[in-house]
């Protein structure tokens, strides 16, 4: 195991036995609108407390997905309503809100998916979804998407996956861009394909 995950799982571990999965949907929905938190470290460890039987795996999923999605719907609305006054106060830089304009308006909903994995980007991301005025039920599917995609990667994964999880952590962390670029659009793709044949089909 890696120097760095040894430390992350030392360092986290007390605060997991000691506050359980309160701290870790506190952690976790806080970055959905704008607090910089480590929900995604608390997220691994929490998955490698499970494959020990100290955590309930089901629960840390669910915590995990009840905490993102709430969490990014409350940035949404946040930005949705007071995107504006976030502006006037300079809590959020004009630079910050021209970067996820651009970045949703290119990629769209799977801005949402890549936001997830890019610190700085994923606590603002859904307010820039409010301020854009993206549609609601554009946003809910991408909500899901990157939910659905992020909980499964670092909550699942490093139960599955534990004994690998060193050189794949490293090949992430050098590769992280064009490894989640590569990936979401193959999962935009996906979902536009799905979306198309069910409306053929319920023409």
């Amino acid at each position: 195991m890696p120097e760095a995950l040894q430390h992350l799982i030392t360092e986290m571990t007390p605060w997991l036995q000691q506050y359980g999965y309160l701290l870790l949907f506190v952690a976790i929905a806080v970055e959905g609108f704008g607090i910089p938190a480590p929900g995604q470290s608390l997220l691994i460890v929490a998955s490698l407390l499970a494959a020990t039987g100290q955590m309930s795996l089901p629960l840390v999923l669910i915590v995990a997905c009840a905490a993102a999605l709430s969490g990014n719907s409350l940035g949404y609305f946040i930005g949705r309503r007071f995107g504006e006054v976030l502006l006037r106060k300079g809590w959020i830089k004009q630079q910050l809100e021209d970067k996820i304009h651009c970045v949703i308006g290119q990629y769209g909903i799977a801005a949402l998916v890549l936001s997830r994995f890019v610190e700085g980007l994923k606590q603002f991301m859904f307010i820039g979804c409010g301020l854009a005025k993206m549609p609601f039920k554009r946003f809910v599917m991408g909500n899901l998407l990157a939910t659905s995609i992020w909980v499964t990667l670092f909550g699942l994964g490093p139960v599955l996956i534990r004994d690998e999880i060193a050189p794949i952590l490293a090949f992430y962390h050098q590769h992280k861009y064009p490894t989640w670029a590569i990936v979401s659009l193959l999962l935009v793709l996906l979902l536009h394909f799905s979306w198309r044949k069910w409306q053929v089909k319920n023409q």
